[in-house]
């Protein structure tokens, strides 16, 4: 009967084990997108820390002595491979006793294994971010060695050798901070090609196999830099960057196709929302002065009087002749000058008219600074608008958001701008001295936020004045996030 028993037993544990080998490629697998294709820039899986642990506990051998409770201990050093499943490397040690009424042993044993983790209670998704125990199932193989000495008749004693072995068990881990927890686990071992060994761990032989256990309580330490690494992902909720991503997502403004005043421009851009019905607009929805008069021109009777002019309520110059008629070369020269107001030149830059300019921004992925391939178009229209205005030079400053450390964003503002710069020099031909470096670090955020924001990971552009030269770059950091 006990054979059955280990036999049914043994081939549990090789079925459990090439389960496990089946599930394993399929949740190393990174995230596709509908099609099957990688999804690049993304990654649901951010980096985190490794667990290293102690142990302290009881040996037990299950077999033909009555078992003693044997002291044992060892160390375990853990890895994540993504939120349900980890590896575990793990060393034990310690002593098997028992005893009858013909003698007692005393079996010292030594193993070394790694293992396979599966946590139970990461499949079930909740609004919590962060679990409060971790409850997982385990599988490992390894080696062992173990010598046995006896007193009294009918036992064996057994000299030390190394013998392969599985191992199969269960535990439960509760979080006490970010960085420590506490579990207790059982597990139980099958010695591999031990021959009658295995049936002497408890020095007597009866046929069958001893089963050696081992319950332990664990104390756990979480090791890496917490501003660039989320705690072991098996803590981790999986849904809580879906979740995250999502809100950015709804924080983003809705677009709004209406045009309260008709002018053409939405009101999302429109700077003057309530422009007179019919009167003609810019750009930016505000109403046109044509010839800068004070008078819109859907009042001015005259709209293009001379620079300069007095005019009257109406737009009419008041200087002599009161009322001009320009020809279409007066015309424009007008025009052209106006125009000048919004080209550069050197003695211009930093002026109100080129302050009035929009440049575009650019948004980053969290810890990257790969440009996205949305953006190519954004960063074209920067060059033409260079190469139209051979004269001008622009600031590049990048900025991030408040999720990792000070020092740790400065540096990644940096490479970013950086990043666009290389770009803009390499791919589009700017020269080098036409871009001027700045970052900001997680200063001037545009959302509000103490965490991850998409809004705030970005690069953005102004003309340069005349004195503006690089930043220097800052020191660097461990490499993380």
């Amino acid at each position: 009967m006990c054979t059955l028993k280990f036999n049914a037993l043994f081939h549990a544990c090789i079925l459990a084990a090439i389960c496990m080998v089946l599930v394993l490629p399929v949740r190393l697998v990174g995230q596709v997108d509908l099609m099957g294709k990688p999804l690049k820039g993304y990654t649901a899986t951010p980096p985190d820390m490794w667990e290293v642990g102690l142990h302290t506990g009881s040996f037990i051998s299950i077999g033909d002595v009555d078992f003693q409770f044997g002291p044992g201990g060892g160390f375990h050093v853990r890895k994540a491979i993504d939120y349900v499943f980890s590896l575990r490397a793990d060393g034990q040690f310690g002593q098997f006793r028992g005893e009858n009424g013909q003698g007692s042993h005393r079996t010292d044993f030594r193993a070394l294994s790694l293992q396979l983790l599966m946590s139970v209670n990461n499949l079930v998704w909740n609004g919590e971010p962060r679990r409060a125990m971790n409850m997982y199932l385990m599988l490992g193989a390894g080696m062992n060695d173990f010598s046995t000495s006896v007193e009294g008749q009918g036992y064996s004693p057994v000299e030390g050798s190394w013998v392969s072995q599985l191992e199969a068990g269960a535990g439960v881990s509760f979080r006490v901070t970010d960085r420590v927890n506490i579990g207790v686990e059982s597990k139980l071992f099958l010695l591999l090609g031990a021959g009658i060994r295995a049936d002497l761990i408890d020095g007597w032989d009866n046929a069958d196999n001893d089963v050696p256990t081992y319950t332990s309580l664990r104390v756990n330490f979480n090791i890496g830099n917490a501003d660039k690494r989320s705690e072991p992902l098996y803590w981790v909720n999986p849904m809580d960057v879906v979740l995250k991503d999502i809100s950015e997502l709804k924080e983003r403004p809705v677009y709004d196709p209406t045009d309260s005043d008709n002018d053409g421009v939405v009101d999302m851009l429109d700077q003057e929302p309530h422009s007179p019905p019919g009167a003609p607009v810019d750009t930016r929805g505000i109403t046109l002065d044509s010839d800068r008069d004070g008078v819109p021109d859907y009042k001015d009777e005259e709209p293009f009087s001379p620079p300069g002019a007095r005019v009257n309520g109406l737009g009419i110059s008041l200087d002599e002749p009161a009322r001009i008629s320009p020809d279409k070369n007066a015309i424009r020269e007008i025009v052209e000058q106006v125009l000048e107001e919004y080209n550069y030149s050197p003695e211009a830059a930093g002026s109100e008219a080129l302050t009035e300019w929009f440049l575009p921004m650019i948004h980053f992925d969290i810890d990257q600074t790969k440009i996205r391939e949305v953006d190519y178009g954004y960063l074209a229209a920067v060059a033409r608008v260079l190469k139209q205005y051979p004269h001008i030079r622009l600031v590049v400053k990048g900025f991030t958001d408040q999720t990792a450390s000070s020092a740790y964003n400065e540096l990644l503002s940096y490479k970013r701008a950086l990043a666009v710069i290389d770009y803009l020099t390499k791919k589009h031909g700017i020269a080098r001295n036409r871009l001027v470096l700045h970052y900001g670090g997680e200063g001037e955020s545009l959302v509000p936020e103490t965490g991850s924001s998409f809004m705030n990971r970005r690069v953005e552009f102004h003309l340069a004045t005349a004195d503006e030269t690089d930043m220097p770059p800052p020191k660097k950091t461990k490499k993380g996030y």
